[in-house]
């Protein structure tokens, strides 16, 4: 018999791999969003969200905990003081504060739509793409209520037309992009899923050492470029 088959073996360490894709999630929204920051791209919520969206359904689709998944958002916004560092910003400013909080609600949002549809999910492609739209669409929607409250970036200064207008135009774009990147994350977790677990039961400590050099590297290579820098 496989052992992809057996229960047991086929496990796999849920708080391990929320380590391993929030610390990979982080180090892009630190180089790579800091860089498309730097330059002003005009998509770069659609892009970044779009990352987001696929790696949390790569996540979802590997340990069905859609409840853990605010945590991974949490690891990902810890490293936004790296960004701000790497690109000559201050750590305690908007350039770090705002991103971290739209991280943490894009994750937050997220895991709120896929425990809805979680076991559609697993059968439906409608069903992932629906997830998607709505998780890109709701984590603005919630980034734009707690920066009201919290009088974050313009936020408090748009009237309320102002901010449906400015949630639609910003929304929009993520929202699409998180219909197209979710299923595309999703089918690659559950892709790899048998794989990954017959690596982890055939090798366990290159399984567990794998991983652990993963998680180490993404946070020591940003504070290398920033010693370097």
């Amino acid at each position: 018999m496989s052992i992809y088959l057996n229960p047991e073996k086929n496990r796999i360490p849920a708080l391990l791999t929320l380590a391993v894709i929030g610390s990979v999630w982080g180090l892009l929204e630190m180089a790579l969003g800091g860089f498309l920051h730097a330059i002003h791209f005009t998509y770069q919520g659609a892009v970044m969200g779009g990352l987001a969206i696929s790696l949390m359904a790569i996540f979802m689709s590997i340990t069905k905990k859609p409840a853990l998944i605010p945590l991974l958002g949490v690891i990902a916004a810890a490293f936004k003081p790296f960004s701000a560092l790497i690109f000559g910003e201050p750590v305690f400013s908007a350039y770090v504060i705002n991103p971290a909080v739209a991280i943490i609600m894009e994750a937050v949002a997220f895991g709120s739509v896929a425990f809805i549809f979680k076991k559609a999910m697993e059968k439906h492609l409608l069903a992932q793409i629906t997830t998607g739209f709505l998780s890109g669409a709701l984590g603005i929607v919630l980034y734009a209520v707690i920066a009201s409250v919290f009088g974050m970036g313009k936020w408090p200064m748009l009237d309320m037309a102002g901010k449906i207008d400015t949630i639609i135009s910003t929304g929009w774009p993520v929202a699409l992009a998180g219909s197209i990147t979710l299923a595309i994350g999703y089918y690659l977790g559950k892709f790899g899923m048998p794989k990954l677990a017959n690596f982890k039961t055939s090798y366990p400590r290159a399984y567990y050492i794998t991983s652990a050099v993963t998680v180490v590297s993404c946070w020591v290579i940003p504070a290398v470029f920033h010693l370097g820098g």
